[in-house]
C-alpha cells in the first residue's frame, strides 16, 4: 500500500486510532506502573476498564517521547541521529519534567541528556561503548518510538530507519531493537489485521543474533504450545525472564516478552489484550502504551470500545520546556503525525477541518447537557460550555512527570466561532487564576461569534466559555493573537499540582515554564543558577511590538531578555554581560553575540530594558539611554536567562502588541 493511493483523511484516521490507543493504555497502565502481579490483584482484582479516572490526565513519558521527538522533522531538512539529539536537547528542561531523572549511570535517559549536554553526539550519546550494556537495554528505547510508525506512510523501512535513529539517542542493542519492533508493527498493522502476522513480520526486522528477538521468539513458541491459558505463559516469563533476570531499573526483555504474550493470546482484541497486559505487572504504562499503539493501528478507533475513549476527552498534556506546547489534544497531534508523513514521502500536505475526527472535542467540557464530534462540526446540546486556557492546582488529578505550562491564551487575543444556530442568545465569560470573571454578551453575525478577550493587569486566563439558550453546532475556532501580557510578579503565586513522579509536591510558577536553573517567588520572580538559568512564557505565533523587563541583578555578569525562542537551542537575547549591552543569537551549539554596546552597571540596582521593534531597527532602552540593533522581529515565546553563578529577580515584565 502506497501512501499516495490513500485518502489524507483515511491515512489520519489510522494514525489516531492507533495514538487514542497508546494514550488509553498508558493512562490504563498508569496506576500500577512498577507493580506486581501479585500486587495488582491484592488492590484491583479484576476491576475492569481504567483503574483510577483521572479526568485531566497530567502528562507522561510516554506520550511525552513522540509528542516532541518527532518535532525533529519540523524543525529540519534533513534527519539524523544527531538532529534528534539535537531535538532532545531543544525541547526538554533541564533535570525535570518529560522522563524520569533518575541520576546518571541509572536513568538511561539521563545519562543520554548528560551526554548530550557535554557534547558527545547521538549515535554515542546512547550506545553501548559509552554507557554499558545495562544502561543501553533499558525500556526507553521501546516506548518512544510509536510515532515513527505514525510518520512512516505505510513504509515499514522507512519506520525502521527513522526508529533506529531516535531510539540510538538514548539506547543501544535490544533497547534500539525494540524502538524497531514497535515502529515496524504499528506500520504493518495499518495494512495487516491479523496480529499474528504484524508480530511475526515486525520480527522478521530484527537482528536475530540478539536477545530481543531469541526472546520473543520464545514467548511465540511457548505460545504455539499453550494457546488457551496465557496465565501459564506468565508463569514461564516470570520464571525465565523475570527483572530477576536482568540489570538495571527497567529492563526491556522482561517487558517485551509481557507484550508479545497479551498480543498473542488477545486474539486481536483491544480491550481483552490491554487488560490482560495490564494485570500482569511491571512496567505497565509503557507495556499497555505500545501495545495499545499497535492494537489501535490494527483495529482502528471503531474497534476500540468507547467506554475507553470518551474520559481522555482529547486531552493531551505534556511536560516539556515549552509550556505553551504542553496543553495539546490527542486529535491535533494525530493531525501533526499525519502531516508529517506526507511531508516525508514528498506529497503535498493536506489541510484538515478542526473538529473532523470523532471525539475530537479540543478539550472543551459542558457544565450540563452533552456535546458530540459529528459531521465536522462540535454539537453542542448544552447550555455552558467552557474550555482551558491554563490549569489551576483543582484543575489536575496529580503532578506527574513535573508539568508546567504557559497559558495558550493571552488578554488581548480574539477568539472566532463559527457557530451554525436558530438562535442568537449567546454570552461568553473568561475566568481568570486569581478569581477575576469578565462577561460579553455575544452577537451572531452572519454565523460567526467573536470573543474579545479582556486586558487586565497581572490577568493569567484559566478558561473561556460559552452560554447559549439553544442548541447550536461550532464548524470552525480561530484565534486572533494580540497579547497584552502585563505581570507584577512582586506577588505571584505557584500552581501547586500534586504529587510529582518521584513522590514530592509539583510546584508551578504561574504561567511560566522553567527550563534550568532554580526560580521561586520571593519579592519578585527570583531566579539562580550554577551554569545557566531560563525560564520563559508566551506562545508560539505570538508577534509584540514591545518586551519590557524590569529587574534587579545581585550577583553574577550575565542577565538577559529572552525573545523568539522556539527552544533551548533556538532563541535570541539582549541583556547585560559583562559590562556591555549585549544581542545574542543562540542557535544549535553556537552562541553568537551580534551586537555589543559597553554599558556600565551594579548589582543591587533596579533597571528597566525595553524592546520595541520600529520595523526599520530593534529600539533599546535600557533605564533611560536608547540603542538601536538591526531590525529583528519579536515574536513566539519571551523570559529571562541568567549566565554562570547569577542571580536576579525580576520584578514585572511587559509583552505586548
Amino acid at each position: 500500500m502506497k501512501l499516495k493511493d490513500v485518502k489524507p483523511q483515511d491515512y489520519l484516521k489510522q494514525v489516531y486510532g492507533s495514538w487514542f490507543g497508546k494514550v488509553i493504555g498508558v493512562r490504563l497502565g498508569s496506576p500500577d506502573e512498577g507493580w506486581s502481579e501479585e500486587k495488582i490483584r491484592e488492590v484491583y482484582g479484576d476491576k475492569e476498564g481504567y483503574l483510577v479516572d483521572y479526568d485531566i490526565y497530567a502528562s507522561d513519558d510516554d506520550t511525552n517521547g513522540p509528542l516532541f521527538f518527532v518535532r525533529a522533522l519540523l524543525d529540519y531538512d534533513t534527519i539524523s541521529a544527531e538532529k534528534i539529539g539535537q531535538t532532545f536537547l531543544n525541547y526538554l528542561q533541564e533535570y525535570k519534567g518529560f522522563f524520569w531523572w533518575g541520576g546518571v549511570g541509572v536513568s538511561t535517559e539521563h545519562t543520554a541528556y548528560e551526554n548530550l549536554k557535554n557534547g558527545i553526539k547521538a549515535p554515542m550519546s546512547g550506545s553501548y561503548k559509552t554507557n554499558g550494556t545495562a544502561i543501553a537495554e533499558q525500556i526507553g528505547g521501546q516506548i518512544f518510538s510509536d510515532c515513527w510508525g505514525y510518520v512512516a506512510g505505510y513504509d515499514v523501512q522507512r519506520a525502521i530507519d527513522l526508529s533506529r535513529m531516535a531510539s540510538s539517542v538514548t539506547h543501544d542493542l535490544s533497547g534500539i531493537e525494540g524502538g524497531i519492533f514497535v515502529a515496524a508493527a504499528i506500520t504493518i498493522a495499518m495494512i495487516e489485521k491479523d496480529i499474528h502476522k504484524v508480530i511475526d513480520q515486525a520480527l522478521s526486522y530484527l537482528n536475530r543474533d540478539l536477545e530481543y528477538y531469541k526472546v520473543a521468539k520464545d514467548i511465540l513458541a511457548f505460545y504455539e504450545k499453550e494457546k488457551e491459558d496465557y496465565k501459564k505463559c506468565l508463569k514461564y516469563i516470570q520464571d525465565n525472564y523475570g527483572y530477576d533476570k536482568y540489570p538495571g531499573t527497567c529492563h526491556i526483555i522482561p517487558n517485551m516478552a509481557l507484550m508479545i504474550m497479551a498480543m498473542s493470546y488477545g486474539e486481536g482484541d483491544f480491550t481483552k489484550t490491554l487488560t490482560m497486559l495490564n494485570r500482569c505487572g511491571w512496567d505497565t504504562d509503557c507495556n499497555c502504551g505500545n501495545v495499545g499503539s499497535i492494537l489501535g493501528a490494527l483495529v482502528g478507533l471503531e474497534g476500540i470500545e468507547e467506554s475507553w475513549i470518551r474520559p481522555v476527552n482529547d486531552v493531551l498534556n505534556a511536560s516539556s520546556a515549552i509550556g505553551c506546547l504542553n496543553i495539546q489534544s490527542v486529535s491535533e497531534s494525530a493531525k501533526l503525525f499525519t502531516k508529517l508523513a506526507y511531508k516525508l514521502e514528498g506529497l503535498e500536505i493536506p489541510e484538515f477541518d478542526l473538529f473532523d475526527l470523532p471525539f475530537g472535542t479540543k478539550g472543551i467540557r459542558c457544565n450540563d447537557g452533552h456535546i458530540e464530534v459529528k459531521d465536522k462540526k462540535l454539537n453542542v446540546f448544552s447550555r455552558d460550555i467552557y474550555g482551558f486556557a491554563y490549569y489551576l492546582k483543582e484543575d489536575l488529578y496529580d503532578g506527574r512527570y513535573d508539568p508546567q505550562f504557559s497559558p495558550i491564551l493571552n488578554p488581548g487575543d480574539q477568539i472566532i466561532l463559527d457557530i451554525e444556530s436558530d438562535g442568537s442568545d449567546f454570552a461568553s465569560y473568561v475566568s481568570g487564576c486569581k478569581g477575576e470573571r469578565f462577561e460579553q454578551d455575544l452577537i451572531l453575525n452572519d454565523g460567526k461569534l467573536v470573543i474579545d478577550l479582556p486586558v487586565s493587569k497581572d490577568l493569567v486566563i484559566h478558561k473561556v466559555g460559552l452560554r447559549s439558550q439553544s442548541d447550536y453546532a461550532i464548524k470552525d475556532i480561530k484565534v486572533i493573537r494580540r497579547p497584552q501580557i502585563d505581570y507584577d510578579l512582586r506577588n505571584w503565586s505557584y500552581e501547586h499540582y500534586g504529587p510529582r513522579y518521584g513522590g514530592d509536591a509539583m510546584n508551578n510558577i504561574r504561567a511560566f515554564t522553567e527550563h534550568s536553573g532554580n526560580w521561586s517567588l520571593e519579592n519578585g520572580l527570583k531566579g539562580e543558577s550554577r551554569e545557566h538559568g531560563l525560564i520563559t512564557s508566551g506562545i508560539y505565533g505570538n508577534r509584540y511590538r514591545t518586551i519590557s523587563w524590569t529587574f534587579v541583578p545581585e550577583k553574577g555578569r550575565e542577565h538577559l531578555l529572552i525573545f523568539n525562542m522556539r527552544g533551548y537551542l533556538h532563541r535570541y537575547a539582549i541583556g547585560l554581560k559583562e559590562d556591555a549591552l549585549v544581542l545574542i543569537a543562540y542557535a544549535e551549539d553556537e552562541e553568537t553575540i551580534l551586537s555589543s554596546c559597553p554599558l556600565k552597571w551594579e548589582n543591587g540596582v533596579c533597571h528597566t530594558l525595553c524592546l520595541s521593534d520600529e520595523k526599520d531597527k530593534l529600539k533599546v532602552l535600557f533605564d533611560d539611554q536608547e540603542y538601536q540593533f538591526e531590525a529583528m522581529e519579536l515574536k513566539d515565546l519571551f523570559g529571562f536567562g541568567l549566565g554562570k553563578d547569577c542571580v536576579n529577580s525580576t520584578l514585572a515584565v511587559k509583552a505586548t502588541l
